[in-house]
């Protein structure tokens, strides 16, 4: 058996709509993202199990991770032995925390190391963003390349095998609140504007520009002065309630930074150390979550996708 954990990510990262990913990992050792396994059947059979299980399309042929298995088997590697192939879905969908991502590429990676088919990194990604592009509308990389590589990732078609790997600073402690509420990502996509002024756009250009040599050169405190988001919150925030209370309180708190998660309606507050995170924590317990919400202190993961053993 092949099983594989992908982990759930940022998408934009504040600064970088739709360029810009960071995967994430509690410090508690939870995991925090979707399970997939694959192993030798008699025929080719999907199930669909997980605390987020019922949440999903029941039949299997509308299940995302059921359609990359025919997908594969029918354009990558039609020779592959009959499979079972097991989705543990652990991550709600609609959360801002690339959760169809996770399926994604959780399914891939394990039908990839069933097969032994030893897919290059740009095939595997461009396999991924092509089915996470059926959820959202249209292929976009920042939550796909994060949760298949690890780290802070820049990524888009242009960048050499889809993805350029930002340094990060370790101490920080980003705190991840699902509210526990769904935003549709296509809901979110449509309340963006068609089109940016000039001005907008060179200023756009200027601040992810800029954050990326900063991260690089290690620049970490400069770069997190640049963390604002003018393309897409500005929009967004109407649509996530609970959100513009929580950008006035938790930098009182020590957030260096407060800004969505992806899509929404997951928020995520950048903290300099972990004393600041449980206090920006306990705050979004008591003030942003409802019964179904959760939420976690995390580090960026340098791990991405991985392989796991039975037990873990």
């Amino acid at each position: 058996m092949k099983r594989f954990f992908a982990p759930a990510s940022i998408g934009n990262f504040c600064v970088g709509f739709d360029s810009l990913g960071a995967a994430i990992a509690p410090l508690d050792g939870t995991l925090l993202g979707d399970v997939v396994s694959a192993e030798a059947a008699e025929q080719d059979c999907f199930e669909c199990v997980g605390p987020y299980a019922a949440k999903l399309p029941s039949g299997a042929e509308e299940n995302l991770a059921y359609q990359c298995l025919v997908h594969f088997r029918a354009h990558v590697a039609a020779d592959m032995p009959s499979v079972k192939l097991t989705l543990e879905k652990r991550l709600p969908i609609g959360s801002g925390l690339g959760s169809s991502a996770c399926s994604v590429v959780a399914t891939f990676a394990a039908l990839d190391a069933f097969a032994q088919t030893r897919l290059s990194q740009t095939q595997m990604i461009e396999l991924m963003a092509d089915f996470e592009g059926k959820v959202s509308g249209a292929r976009h990389y920042d939550n796909i390349t994060p949760c298949y590589l690890g780290g802070l990732q820049l990524t888009a078609e242009l960048v050499p095998d889809r993805a350029l790997s930002l340094p990060v600073d370790d101490s920080w402690r980003l705190v991840v609140a699902y509210p526990g509420f769904a935003l549709n990502t296509a809901e979110a996509r449509a309340v963006l504007p068609p089109q940016l002024a000039t001005h907008d756009a060179v200023e756009f250009a200027q601040r992810l520009s800029t954050f990326t040599l900063l991260m690089a050169q290690h620049r970490f405190d400069a770069a997190l002065a640049l963390m604002r988001d003018e393309i897409a919150e500005p929009h967004r925030a109407p649509l996530i309630k609970g959100y513009a209370d929580a950008k006035l309180s938790l930098p009182e708190l020590g957030a260096l930074t407060v800004s969505i998660s992806g899509a929404g309606p997951t928020l995520f507050a950048l903290c300099a150390n972990e004393q600041d995170a449980q206090r920006c924590q306990l705050w979004l317990q008591q003030y942003y979550l409802n019964e179904h919400g959760f939420s976690h202190i995390c580090r960026i993961d340098p791990q991405g996708t991985r392989e796991i053993k039975e037990g873990e």
